[in-house]
């Protein structure tokens, strides 16, 4: 059940979304970057919630090391949340 409303959220993200979400975090993305994440997370969703290394090694290489350290950033401040939830 609880897995159908991320998937549901996820269906309905947006890339400006994203851009919404870094804005107010004071965090800029290129456009590349936004189609980047945009895209890691609308396919590899559930890697993201029970196996992100793989996602978060392939998304370091794609974007700056600025972007990279907010997504670890929010992982982990997210994450433990995330997991509340979950289980």
């Amino acid at each position: 059940m609880k897995e159908k409303l991320i998937h549901s959220y996820i269906t309905k993200l947006r890339k400006e979304d994203i851009v919404q979400f870094a804005l107010q975090n004071h965090v800029t993305l290129s456009n590349e970057e936004v189609d980047i994440l945009y895209t890691e997370i609308q396919n590899n969703w559930q890697q993201l919630l029970y196996n992100p290394e793989v996602v978060l090694k392939r998304v370091k290489e794609e974007v700056s090391p600025s972007t990279y350290e907010h997504i670890i950033y929010f992982y982990q401040l997210y994450n433990e949340k995330l997991r509340r939830f979950l289980n």
